[in-house]
């Protein structure tokens, strides 16, 4: 491991502080697992000031074999799987990603995705994006299909990525009107401010 892979451990990030709650299905690992990716997805589930707090409670109890590592709505995060422990949340990426759920649906279009909650909603995410590429010294830019078929370049994608380029499940989300460009220049921007 390098020098800096070993400071950027050591760093106290709110990933080891969030509430959590945890999900019945995950991976536990016991040695240090190398984080390539930040995931991210769309929950599937209504925009509302609770939403993380009841989809980390599906994850938790649910005979469905789904979880991610963080749930994210407007005013919350919630930490459903330790940050070295792989989530089931996007097969082919599950065990070099970190798997952000964001409260909303893959079919937001994308004057939704301007509104009021959604953008309290993207500020959120974009944090916790930064406090995971921080962490885990991943750069903040999306990634391409080819780059992440490649394996060996960091960044950020979604699950609609990992399902192209893996072909193991069929989800589409964050969706095709994610706005992306919002989400890594707010990344950035948070990313700066922590460092």
């Amino acid at each position: 491991m390098s020098d800096t892979a070993r400071l950027l451990m050591h760093r106290v990030y709110e990933t080891d502080k969030w509430p959590f709650v945890e999900a019945r299905f995950f991976t536990t690992v016991k040695e240090h697992r190398d984080v390539l990716y930040v995931v991210i997805h769309t929950m599937e589930a209504p925009g509302k000031p609770d939403t993380a707090e009841k989809v980390a409670n599906y994850f938790k109890t649910t005979d469905r074999e789904a979880s991610a590592h963080v749930c994210i709505d407007s005013d919350s995060v919630v930490q459903c799987v330790l940050d070295n422990n792989v989530a089931w949340a996007a097969p082919g990426a599950n065990r070099t990603g970190i798997h952000l759920e964001l409260a909303g649906y893959a079919k937001t279009t994308p004057e939704e995705w301007k509104s009021a909650y959604n953008s309290l909603l993207l500020n959120n995410a974009a944090d916790v994006v930064a406090q995971y590429c921080l962490k885990y010294d991943i750069p903040v830019k999306r990634l391409t299909n080819n780059q992440l078929g490649a394996g060996d370049v960091k960044g950020i994608i979604g699950h609609d990525q990992v399902t192209a380029v893996f072909k193991k499940s069929t989800h589409t989300d964050p969706g095709k009107n994610f706005p992306w460009e919002f989400l890594i220049d707010r990344a950035n921007y948070f990313y700066a401010k922590r460092k």
